[in-house]
């Protein structure tokens, strides 16, 4: 029966060998792929830090265009006039001008603001300081930077003040 056994054995080994060869191609027994096989690979995950620019505001202060401001022999102006208030004062406080002149009042002071209940702009009123009902002409608040014009189309002379700050006086005089 030991005999059967191992005739058994060397059969099955002898079934299992051929069935090998035949399974292996015959070059060189080197096992091959076939080519309609897919291939999947994990994507490769990239995080990256994102990068956070930030940039300094740019301020761009686009200044009027003027006029060219004309001055006579006898000091009279015209054209467009600036007058600037700075200081908490007008300057120049008195100027004569030909009819049909602009100025502009340009409000460039920093002394003015902070605590105390102080007030922190300034504004152009035609008139005596105090003067009651219709102004010639009148600003809105003007803070730092702010103007008004006025062109002036009246002969005359007009005072002008600042409403919160009524020591602040001015002069146009308007010739022909």
């Amino acid at each position: 029966m030991m005999d059967s056994k191992i005739i058994a054995l060397i059969v099955i080994a002898a079934i299992g060998i051929g069935a090998i060869l035949f399974i292996l191609p015959e070059n060189n027994n080197e096992l091959t792929v076939n080519e309609s096989e897919v291939v999947i690979e994990e994507p490769e995950v990239v995080i990256e830090e994102p990068k956070v620019v930030i940039e300094e505001p740019k301020v761009v202060i686009e200044e009027p265009e003027v006029e060219e401001v004309v001055i006579e022999e006898n000091g009279i102006l015209s054209g467009e006039v600036e007058v600037t208030i700075a200081n908490l004062k007008f300057a120049p406080s008195e100027i004569t001008i030909k009819k049909g002149t602009t100025v502009l009042w340009k409000q460039v002071d920093r002394s003015i603001g902070g605590s105390g209940g102080a007030v922190n702009w300034h504004n152009i009123v035609e008139g005596p300081p105090g003067k009651r009902g219709d102004h010639v002409f009148k600003s809105k608040e003007l803070s730092f930077n702010g103007g008004f014009s006025y062109k002036f189309n009246e002969i005359g002379e007009f005072e002008y003040y600042c409403e919160p700050h009524p020591f602040m006086i001015g002069k146009i005089i308007v010739i022909e």
